[in-house]
């Protein structure tokens, strides 16, 4: 580790900065112990790279221990957010949960105009949840505590977007059409004989392929992609699952969101997302919508909520409170409410009754890059209180 530190020429005030933050970090909820990694030299100043050993705590995973990896390329064109942007993490938790998760993401492909992104997710968990279907599923703290509501599962995802430009949208907003290939296998079995998952799925092991073909429209208006600080953006979308592309289950996904940010006064922003989601067809209880984790009705146990059709608002002001050694490290924090449900057969289809809300604070931090941002949140809601640990806003 030293020598790749001095390969990157950290100086010794970033050393000291370094040692400074690491006990701060480790009394921060979901707390990221980090190495910032600067560009190589002066010839390269357009590509930022961040190297990560981390070690945190969240409510759904316990303790957790990893490495992330971030590399920018910025390019020379001042019209993209980026020319290339990718990431690498890998973590595991000593509640028998462990994620790898590889993403690329590159505006110009192929020699054309088309931005390509593309991902692999590789995850295999011990405790992952499983509360039943629909909004109003009964919830018992000691059931929690017994694990009834667990189940195992492994998972293997690629999802591959390609997205075109094809004109304006508004004063300053591009409107791009998008294609969709996602490939999944999930593998889920019983942790306990008496569960939840046993109830209602007495076989005891679901398992298959789900492969998907989508197509949608986006516009995006945004100053950012990673801190936005006004701005909008728009996403309609449709994927296809069908036995001819090798899937497992006949059944399709439709969606739309929209994001709103509006800077109130100096570095305050206000941030709105509402996103909807409806399946049709013989859809597998693991490509059902749900609610409940750091995305979206954080303070409710992780997938809490899982139905036919998902409804979401979530409303969150954000604000950078001061920065030091000349803004290269700013400390900010963020207050936010959420609203949602899930509707299925068992549920009212009354739109605007039995909505479940949770609300919280959390911070934020930015370390020689202000797009490279470490999240924590705590969330409330009538059931639980959860913590949570990330990069980056949660939208």
């Amino acid at each position: 580790m030293i020598s790749q530190i001095s390969n990157f020429k950290l100086n010794s005030l970033r050393y000291l900065l370094l040692l400074m933050i690491w006990p701060l970090m480790l009394l921060y909820p979901g707390s990221l112990l980090a190495q910032i990694v600067p560009p190589d030299d002066e010839a390269t100043p357009s590509i930022q790279r961040q190297l990560l050993p981390v070690i945190g705590y969240s409510t759904d995973t316990s303790l957790f221990g990893g490495a992330f990896f971030q590399r920018i390329n910025y390019g020379e064109d001042s019209d993209r957010p980026f020319l290339s942007s990718g990431r690498a993490d890998v973590t595991g938790s000593i509640r028998g949960e462990w994620v790898g998760k590889v993403s690329y993401d590159r505006t110009r492909s192929f020699g054309r105009e088309i931005r390509s992104s593309a991902s692999l997710l590789l995850f295999r968990s011990k405790v992952s949840h499983y509360f039943g279907l629909g909004n109003n599923v009964d919830f018992s703290q000691d059931l929690y505590d017994e694990q009834f509501f667990y189940f195992e599962n492994r998972e293997a995802e690629f999802l591959y977007r390609a997205r075109k430009n094809i004109g304006r949208f508004g004063v300053e907003g591009d409107l791009d059409m998008f294609a969709d290939l996602h490939i999944a296998y999930l593998d889920a079995s019983l942790r306990e004989d008496e569960s939840r998952f046993g109830e209602d799925f007495p076989s005891g092991s679901i398992k298959g392929w789900t492969n998907q073909l989508g197509i949608g429209l986006i516009t995006d208006d945004r100053d950012s992609e990673f801190g936005t600080t006004e701005g909008f953006r728009y996403e309609v979308g449709a994927r296809l699952s069908n036995t001819v592309i090798g899937s497992d289950f006949d059944y399709a996904t439709i969606w739309a969101e929209m994001r709103h940010y509006l800077p109130l006064f100096s570095e305050v922003v206000l941030a709105q997302k509402i996103a909807a989601e409806h399946t049709i067809g013989d859809t597998p209880f693991w490509g059902l919508a749900t609610l409940g984790d750091e995305k979206g009705l954080r303070g409710y146990h992780l997938d809490r909520f899982r139905g036919d059709s998902s409804i979401l608002h979530i409303l969150e002001a954000r604000a950078w409170l001061f920065s030091i050694f000349e803004g290269e490290i700013r400390f900010g924090g963020q207050l936010f409410w959420d609203s949602g449900r899930v509707f299925s057969d068992f549920d009212s289809n009354r739109f605007f009754s039995e909505w479940n809300h949770s609300w919280g604070f959390g911070g934020a931090m930015t370390v020689f890059n202000p797009d490279f941002i470490i999240r924590g949140d705590v969330g409330f809601s009538a059931e639980a209180v959860r913590i949570y640990a990330g990069v980056g806003y949660v939208f």
